[in-house]
């Protein structure tokens, strides 16, 4: 796989942040994340700041309201799934 976008690479940093401070955190906690963003080459003007945060609010939604881990669905295959069968009408002569 080659190399991340930007989104995913800021997406991953903000849902680490949220688990590691189990959904809470303090300004410090706060400035110490920007610390980390600002290590990427990206210009944390104040919109930018802005949307992280608001984005850190949504992980914290998250991380609040849903369970720990979810398992994927199963994807229902033909294998598992019974061929129909054509049921022969007899024809009367």
């Amino acid at each position: 796989m080659g190399a991340k976008y930007s989104t995913e690479q800021i997406f991953e940093q903000a849902a680490k942040f949220v688990v590691k401070q189990k959904g809470e955190w303090e300004h410090n906690d706060w400035e110490n994340f920007l610390g980390k963003i600002s290590e990427y080459e990206i210009e944390l003007h104040d919109e930018f700041v802005m949307k992280l945060g608001a984005l850190l609010e949504l992980g914290k939604y998250f991380y609040s309201n849903l369970p720990e881990s979810v398992e994927k669905k199963q994807k229902k295959t033909k294998k598992n799934t019974p061929k129909k069968v054509k049921e022969e009408i007899p024809i009367e002569e």
